[in-house]
């Protein structure tokens, strides 16, 4: 494959920062990948201060063909650095990996095929295997799989307005290039910004339950999914609902069942922002069904720490990368 004259199908995006320990096992679980068709790597670099830069650099040297880097000269953080890696996709279907976690065997064909068997499907995830510090794994992201809340694999706008806690892992998707709307934004953004706004006008997301990667989740390590925490991660979700409250007033009531799950989360984990989605819950000016209600229960006593604690004793140690 030569990048200059042939467009690859699938352009699989990395960011990373400060992450020596974990990007060289990233990019080697993608350039393995063995499909039928042409991929390209684009690895988005945002000024490490550590060794990440040159392990970017040695892969693009060794696969000159498949590896694209990005070095950016200083930091312009995890949105702009998204932004920037994504726009350089030539193909048209788009896979994210965040560069603390890796691919297993089969990815890039298992949600290449799904896309090309369904034309509406905008962004399709497929579930993750979480490994902690300690070896154990679980299959997770969501830990409870989606067919248990949601009696079809189609999630719309409003269904991903009020599903969040149960949406896939951002490292677990691949989306159609025809489907982004978003190329710039000033403001920190989170990954579900971008993946609402892929069915904001039509189609819908999908899923796939079979674990195709591999997800870090270590309590006491400063990974770069880690790195969105409760804070990070409340105001980018805060600021996408503010954004789209005033502009899409039938996401209202899905967008307050959110908030409801957030409250419940936030006050069992003893998170700060309750007051500021009490708020956002006010401002929706809308109510739940009943129906949702119960389902974000239900979502939230599914995906309680408890339970991803009984899910990594229950599955052990397993022989993936740590």
């Amino acid at each position: 494959m030569t990048l200059n004259s042939k467009t690859p199908k699938v352009s699989v995006c990395v960011v990373t920062y400060n992450q020596e320990k974990y990007i060289r096992a990233c990019l080697q679980s993608i350039v393995d990948q063995q499909t039928d068709f042409d991929f390209e790597v684009i690895v988005g670099d945002d000024c490490s201060t550590d060794n990440t830069a040159y392990i970017v650099q040695e892969f693009a040297e060794r696969y000159p063909d498949i590896v694209r880097p990005l070095h950016q000269r200083r930091n312009v953080g995890p949105t702009q650095n998204y932004l920037q890696v994504h726009n350089l996709a030539r193909a048209p279907y788009i896979a994210h990996l965040d560069g603390d976690d890796y691919c297993l065997p089969g990815k890039l064909t298992a949600l290449a095929s799904f896309l090309d068997a369904h034309e509406d499907c905008r962004i399709v995830w497929h579930r993750m295997l979480i490994i902690n510090e300690r070896g154990q794994t679980a299959v997770g992201m969501p830990v409870t799989p989606i067919s248990h809340f949601i009696p079809t694999n189609k999630l719309n706008a409003a269904d991903l307005a009020k599903y969040y806690g149960i949406t896939g892992c951002h490292s677990g998707s691949m989306y159609r290039a025809s489907a982004r709307k978003i190329f710039a934004r000033k403001e920190e953004t989170l990954d579900y910004f971008f993946s609402l706004s892929f069915v904001l006008d039509g189609g819908y997301a999908s899923y796939i339950e079979e674990p195709y990667g591999v997800y870090r989740f270590f309590a006491h390590e400063n990974t770069l999914t880690r790195c969105k925490g409760s804070v990070i991660t409340g105001m980018g979700t805060l600021d996408m609902m503010q954004s789209l409250i005033p502009t899409n007033p039938e996401l209202r009531k899905y967008f307050a069942a959110q908030c409801i799950l957030e409250l419940m989360v936030r006050t069992y984990l003893r998170y700060p922002l309750k007051w500021e989605y009490f708020k956002t819950l006010l401002a929706c000016r809308s109510i739940p069904s009943p129906k949702d209600i119960a389902l974000i229960l239900k979502v939230f006593l599914a995906n309680r720490n408890t339970t991803l604690r009984t899910a990594f004793d229950n599955a052990g140690s397993a022989e993936v990368q740590v």
